[in-house]
């Protein structure tokens, strides 16, 4: 194992124990504490097609920005993997609770049909779970790649706003970096809305 990935596994095993550390409640304070940012900066107004996540090991949750797009008649998206060899996932629609249902891992997938699936050029906005971010707007995710592949093909002009959800303490000095790593525009976390102006 080189030093890169051998850095990049530390991160990832520090910042998932101290996640898991957190108690419900806090957790609870601050998904609502991140629609605070959302409402606030009018994010979701600004956006027809949105992308979400389901939480999972720990993620901060985007369910009560999710439960807010869906007030305001935005049609939103989660993921699911069809492929980890392929490194490929669908978005495809959220209505409610109702939508979704534990998949093969244990994880909850929507339930829709693949052929209403939205073409990730087609998203507008995308919030994103992550394991660490840094000040430059770099992600460090699970190690799947696939966030990275879905909107690799699409140029910095054209992709959807890259937003990532997290608690404070996932910020770090520094996340090592591929070429092929997708840089966030933004990150929100309880205490701040950090936007990264890009180079």
């Amino acid at each position: 194992m080189n030093e890169f990935v051998a850095q990049k596994n530390y991160i990832r095993a520090r910042i998932k124990h101290e996640r898991q550390a957190l108690t419900s409640p806090f957790m609870q304070r601050s998904a609502i504490a991140l629609l605070g940012h959302v409402s606030q900066a009018q994010l979701i107004e600004k956006h027809d097609n949105i992308a979400f996540y389901l939480p999972t090991g720990g993620e901060i949750s985007c369910l009560p920005i999710i439960e807010y797009a869906l007030s305001q008649g935005k049609k939103c998206y989660v993921p699911k993997i069809v492929s980890t060899q392929k490194r490929e996932m669908l978005f495809l629609p959220y209505t409610g609770r109702e939508s979704v249902e534990k998949g093969r891992y244990g994880i909850l997938e929507p339930t829709a049909d693949a052929k209403e699936a939205i073409p990730p050029e087609d998203l507008t906005l995308v919030f994103m779970p992550l394991v660490a971010f840094d000040n430059a707007g770099n992600r460090l995710g699970m190690g799947g790649g696939y966030y990275d592949a879905a909107f690799a093909q699409q140029s910095q002009d054209k992709r959807p706003q890259l937003v990532g959800l997290a608690y404070n303490l996932q910020k770090v000095p520094q996340v090592p970096t591929e070429t092929w790593d997708l840089q966030m525009d933004a990150v929100i976390t309880p205490n701040n809305y950090h936007r990264f102006v890009k180079q």
